[in-house]
């Protein structure tokens, strides 16, 4: 039977439009946006475009997430309310920017809290796994948003220029800059002057004198090359800085639970503990780099590392009844802390 040519066309018509129907039916993609201060090549941008990537893969393109490093959208002190204002989606922030928003969090910091044996550093992946793992006791801090994991470095020293720090004593009345308000405490402690300078002002800072020295570790020496001006390094594992990966809460309500699943699943203690580990191996890298540069390194463990506990205990004693004070849950949180210490 033939197909008068009208009929053919009509035909012809209906099965183009049949054919294009799932395109049409297809759902947009879910854009969202990712927001960090550090810049393209740090390994923590390419550990986030990664997994961005990934989750677009795994939920077959349905969503789509938008990395945008080096303060794009906005500061370093900016990214947490970027994310609790839903102008962005996602955030790795430094918590110790935001001073009194995260005090369960900042027990962290407390002098030698999470020191490993022998008062040496202990790995940022068993840290970082450790920090993650508190985020049912965490979870009132972030608000309006939610910690997918935390990365927690206790790898820290004294960076100094003309100084080789062994003793409390070896930093009287000398300006440091400070990783955060709490390490600043544990200066003035030591009779030092906490001095407030940008990452990216720190080398030049020394080199002209303006501070003596920075709190610092290796791996951001490296990256903001402190080997410029600094000459001494004297590690000291007496304090930790914490830094999380945020999501706007009512984004991930509105998600649909597959993919809202699908970003926990990815993310999570075990990616901390991954995460944690690539932040181990810049350490010991940035820590080659430096002495192949010239730099003298000293370790303050074993007992190098008493004077200091004596004299950081006053204020160990003083941010925890600070912190008992203001949060009813801070002798719980500690309980919590020791346990997983346990399982390191």
């Amino acid at each position: 039977m033939k197909l008068k040519k009208r009929e053919f066309l009509k035909t012809v018509g209906v099965g183009s439009a049949m054919l294009a129907m799932p395109a049409i039916a297809r759902a947009a993609p879910i854009e969202l946006k990712l927001s960090h201060y550090l810049p393209p090549q740090h390994q923590l941008h390419g550990v986030l475009a990664k997994w961005a990537e990934d989750l677009r893969a795994q939920s077959d393109g349905e969503l789509d997430i938008q990395v945008f490093p080096a303060g794009q959208m906005g500061p370093p002190p900016r990214q947490y309310d970027l994310v609790r204002t839903g102008i962005a989606d996602f955030a790795f922030i430094f918590t110790a920017f935001y001073p009194g928003r995260f005090p369960l969090t900042d027990l962290l910091s407390l002098p030698f809290l999470l020191v490993g044996p022998d008062a040496r550093p202990r790995k940022a992946a068993d840290t970082s796994w450790l920090a993650t793992s508190l985020k049912p006791e965490f979870a009132g801090e972030y608000v309006a948003t939610e910690m997918l994991y935390s990365v927690n470095l206790t790898a820290t020293g004294f960076f100094m220029n003309a100084v080789q720090v062994k003793t409390p004593d070896d930093v009287k009345g000398l300006r440091i800059r400070p990783t955060s308000g709490a390490m600043a405490e544990q200066l003035k402690a030591m009779g030092a002057s906490p001095a407030t300078i940008p990452p990216t002002e720190i080398a030049d800072a020394i080199a002209k004198g303006v501070v003596d020295g920075a709190i610092f570790n290796f791996e951001g020496g490296r990256a903001f090359q402190l080997q410029q001006a600094v000459h001494h390094v004297s590690t000291l594992a007496n304090s930790s800085a914490t830094f999380s990966f945020i999501a706007n809460q009512a984004m991930m309500d509105k998600l649909p639970a597959k993919y809202a699943a699908l970003i926990r699943d990815t993310t999570g203690p075990d990616a901390a503990r991954h995460i944690g580990s690539l932040y181990d191996k810049a350490e010991a890298g940035g820590r080659t780099f430096m002495i192949d540069k010239g730099v003298q390194v000293v370790d303050l463990v074993d007992g190098a590392a008493d004077p200091f506990r004596a004299v950081l205990k006053p204020v160990y004693d003083a941010q925890l009844e600070a912190t008992r004070k203001a949060q009813p849950t801070t002798d719980a949180v500690m309980g919590r802390i020791g346990e997983l210490k346990s399982e390191l």
